[in-house]
């Protein structure tokens, strides 16, 4: 047993050791044709039957991505919010930019030059007419006023003083002709002398005309009461004006000077604007001039306001010029109030009531896809999806007419969002 164990493996040496001999020599091993040439580390052939198979495999793969997706995408119905075509009424907006401006404001300023002494107000303060705004240094002023007081009372005593002195002439002027009439009668007895008569004379002449130079004092006197009385009142009215006062009831919107700051005349202290003058100015196209009238109702809204943001209005006045640049013109709306926190220039946007249609086929905006500029609706036919052209009319709110295109009863997707041509949609909401 042992002997055919050893015989054994000597057998299996010499084969492996022949096996190796003939691979160094070039000879292919057994199961290999000698016509078949086959590289040393070289991967055997594979058989033509098994590279079709994978192939088809990878077919029919590909055929099953693809009828999944073709399932998916025309067999599955996809669920839409969709809106039934119908005449109703639209009212038709006019939509534009806007400012806040004010008709009545004023450039607070001083009438004269000198050094802010005062300030009263600060930016957004609320004044009303006549409250004292700033003060000005007025030291010169008082002393000029002072002195012009001091002559005006001096010429009320001189016209006092003349008056006093007509009455002394008046006086003397009576006796002159009584004593002229006596020594007149006299003469005619020729009880008195001629001497006495002339002297009566000339005391008459001379009484006549110192009457006369004391009228004439008084209404020098008086001339000179009234040219004090007018530069007292000059230097009063210059002493007042240093003294700022608002010339109307508002706020303060703006403050460029401070207590200390020499100011010149027209120079401007404050702006001061009255909150019932406040507007909106918007701007629009000039083609829809035609559309506007005063009066119409109109709403507003401010940027980054939100849902409360929004304030009635009306249209107080239509610019009768339009911008040659940006063929524009400009309408002015009164707004019924104000929001809590407001300022001139900030930017808003006004919706202007101009029209009402009654009876037009409307669908709204968002329902809109514009495909190289033209606009158009998915309509739903049988199921599916199809995009097709219309013609837009006048806008109102959410909601824009449309002049062609679609029928009454028609069914369209009002918010389409990935839809594609053929897409089969579910019989979702339908909005009327």
């Amino acid at each position: 047993m042992d002997q055919m164990v050893t015989d054994a493996g000597a057998e299996q040496a010499r084969t492996a050791k022949s096996k190796d001999a003939g691979r160094k020599a070039g000879v292919p091993p057994d199961g290999v044709a000698p016509n078949e040439t086959m590289l040393i580390g070289s991967r055997p052939p594979s058989r033509p039957g098994g590279r079709f198979r994978r192939v088809g495999l990878v077919v029919i793969a590909l055929a099953a991505i693809c009828a999944v997706w073709l399932s998916n995408r025309y067999l599955v119905p996809h669920t839409a919010e969709q809106f039934t075509v119908k005449p109703t009424d639209l009212t038709i907006e006019l939509t534009g930019p806007g400012t806040l401006d004010a008709t009545c404001t004023s450039l607070v300023s001083s009438r004269l030059q000198g050094v802010i002494a005062t300030m009263r107000v600060d930016r957004n303060d609320r004044v009303n007419q006549g409250d004292v705004i700033a003060e000005i240094v007025t030291d010169d002023l008082k002393s000029e006023l002072s002195a012009s007081l001091a002559s005006l009372d001096a010429t009320r005593k001189a016209v006092d003083l003349a008056i006093a002195d007509r009455e002394h002439a008046e006086a003397a002027l009576a006796n002159a002709r009584q004593n002229f009439a006596r020594q007149k009668t006299l003469l005619e007895k020729t009880i008195t002398s001629q001497e006495s008569y002339d002297t009566a004379v000339a005391t008459l002449r001379q009484a006549e005309a110192d009457l006369n130079r004391s009228q004439a004092a008084i209404e020098q006197a008086k001339a000179q009461e009234a040219s004090a009385a007018a530069t007292a009142e000059v230097q009063r009215v210059k002493l007042d004006e240093g003294t700022i006062r608002a010339p109307f009831d508002g706020v303060v919107i703006s403050r460029d000077h401070y207590v200390g700051d020499t100011i010149t005349p027209g120079i401007e202290i404050v702006r001061l604007v009255d909150p019932a003058s406040v507007i909106l100015s918007a701007r629009f196209d000039e083609s829809s001039i035609y559309r506007l009238r005063l009066g119409q109702k109109a709403v507003i809204r401010f940027n980054g306001g939100g849902k409360d943001s929004s304030i009635k209005a009306a249209v107080l006045r239509i610019d009768k010029q339009v911008d040659t640049e940006t063929r524009e013109f400009s309408v002015d709306l009164r707004p019924e109030t104000l929001p809590p926190n407001w300022a001139l220039g900030q930017r808003a946007m006004t919706t202007i009531d101009v029209d009402n249609k009654k009876g037009v086929l409307a669908i709204p905006v968002g329902a809109i896809e514009r495909r190289q500029g033209k606009p158009g609706a998915w309509i739903v036919d049988n199921g599916r999806a199809y995009w097709i052209a219309i013609m837009l009319g006048d806008r109102g709110g959410h909601f824009v007419e449309v002049v062609q295109g679609l029928e009454p009863g028609d069914v369209i997707l009002s918010e389409p969002q990935d839809v594609y041509y053929g897409m089969k949609v579910a019989k979702g909401e339908v909005r009327r």
